[in-house]
């Protein structure tokens, strides 16, 4: 029983120095680890990731109740702070909602990825209403879970897992089972749930009490009577989150469904070519917000200031006013900071830099003198200031202009881009009134797709920079192999 105790403590944390000289003999040591393992919050991704596999495809024995009592110990902490802190208690409501045992091993691993997002959000979001906007108030979250999540279950390993439950769709399943946890939270469940994790806890601090120094028992007393003292005021305050949670269950298996209906990367029975998806504009904010990248600036003011007014269009360029007839086109003068009107030769070659769900003969392009500066995804980025939202990357496409005419297009350099929500608000990265810029500075090129002909189009090639965004791995299962995406355009 200690090896398999051993090897779930070493999922979360190293083994002490002294643990390993010892050939195992220091227990003084083992109950230190036990105790460091035991402080673990909702701050740490990376024990979440692991966690999460390990309780899908059952690798090591006793990680998800540690990981339970992990997460239980953080909330406690969390409420012990304040008990009247509302969004305490929903935080601890979705670590408990992930032990209900209508979950099996595949459905747990994939909510507690969603459920530990979430529950971040929650931490993050503070304040003492928990009231109806609980789902407004994680969303960015949950859908910064939902990229983990799509990733997660893109993963040979869990794709199997999927097989064995003969589930055509994840994410419908994953709908089902989240509406029939919020038809089980109750009080009475959770409470239940909340004693065996408890239980749980109190074994691993007899162990520290029995192995560890008299202060480090004496801790780990504090620690259980702090979880005692929260589970005796529980019966008081849970009843006020019971309908705020339930409603957020409610809304996830919407959103689960949008997800079946939109990507079907963990479907078992069929490989889906467009299966790959970039981030959405709401988990890209989430994830800028918890970690900026290198290619992100953050400031007052940007370097390139876009054009306020659009030029005036002579017949046959592009048309690139706010009343353009093109939705491609409408507007997108704003993206330069200067431009002027570029009659391409015959023969030159352009490049686009696209992901597997991009179209070929979209607007932007660059010449090749631009393409070759490049030197990595972040540098494209930051120079042509393309949010990971709308463009993920990976590839990228020729078009050869054809012997016949020059093609009308309008150039310039690149003006700086800030992120802005869904509805048009500007994201806030700070309390001073800082926004989030992506540089600009590079040369671009915008045309007409009507003007391109399908038949001078080259091959999509890989840009060698990969597909993910923030440092995550991305799995390329269901994701197409170097396919041109042409659209056809309206005349």
């Amino acid at each position: 029983m200690w090896n398999e105790l051993e090897n779930a403590l070493a999922w979360y944390s190293a083994a002490p120095e002294r643990w390993v000289k010892s050939a195992k003999q220091d227990l003084s040591a083992a109950a230190e680890w036990i105790w460091v393992v035991l402080q673990g919050d909702f701050a740490e991704e990376q024990s979440t990731a692991q966690t999460v596999t390990a309780t899908v495809i059952s690798m090591i024995p006793f990680v998800d109740q540690i990981c339970d009592v992990r997460d239980i110990v953080a909330n406690c902490r969390k409420i012990n702070e304040d008990t009247s802190d509302s969004w305490a208690w929903v935080a601890l409501v979705l670590t408990l909602i992930g032990l209900f045992p209508v979950l099996g091993s595949v459905a747990k691993g994939c909510f507690k990825i969603l459920f530990s997002y979430a529950r971040k959000g929650v931490v993050k979001m503070g304040g003492k209403v928990a009231g109806a906007d609980l789902w407004g108030a994680t969303k960015p979250w949950v859908e910064a879970g939902i990229v983990k999540l799509n990733e997660f279950l893109a993963r040979p390993p869990v794709r199997k897992a999927v097989a064995a439950l003969k589930w055509d769709n994840v994410y419908k399943e994953l709908a089902k089972l989240a509406r029939k946890l919020a038809d089980q939270v109750n009080v009475g469940a959770l409470l239940k749930a909340m004693d065996e994790g408890i239980v749980t806890l109190k074994k691993l601090i007899g162990l520290i009490r029995k192995w560890g120094s008299d202060a480090m028992g004496a801790k780990a007393a504090e620690l259980e009577q702090m979880a005692e003292k929260v589970r005796n005021v529980a019966n008081k305050h849970l009843p006020m989150v019971i309908d705020p949670v339930q409603n957020w269950l409610r809304l996830l298996a919407r959103r689960l469904e949008l997800e079946a209906d939109m990507n079907y990367r963990a479907s078992t029975n069929a490989l889906n070519p467009h299966a790959f998806k970039k981030p959405s504009l709401d988990a890209e904010i989430a994830e800028l917000k918890k970690s900026k990248p290198a290619w992100v600036d953050v400031g007052h003011e940007a370097k390139y200031d876009p054009l306020d007014s659009a030029p005036v269009i002579p017949s046959g360029y592009p048309d690139i006013r706010r009343t353009s007839p093109s939705d491609a086109l409408k507007g997108k003068f704003d993206t330069f900071n200067t431009i002027e009107r570029k009659d391409i030769p015959p023969g030159t070659t352009l490049y686009r830099i696209i992901d597997p769900g991009s179209g070929d003969n979209s607007i932007c392009w660059m010449e090749k003198a631009e393409f070759d500066k490049l030197t990595s995804k972040d540098d494209w980025r930051r120079r042509f200031a393309v949010w990971a939202n709308w463009n993920s990357n990976g590839e990228f496409v020729t078009y050869t202009v054809p012997k016949d005419k020059p093609l009308k297009t309008w150039e310039g350099i690149v003006g700086s881009q800030k992120l802005s929500d869904s509805v048009g608000n500007t994201v806030s990265a700070g309390d001073r009134g800082k926004s989030f810029y992506l540089e600009g500075g590079g040369r671009q090129i915008v045309l007409d797709p009507r003007d391109l002909d399908k038949a001078h189009l080259g091959k999509r090639q890989p840009t060698n920079w990969g597909y993910s965004n923030f440092d995550e791995t991305t799995s390329m299962v269901g994701v197409p192999t170097l396919t041109n995406n042409w659209f056809e355009p309206r005349k």
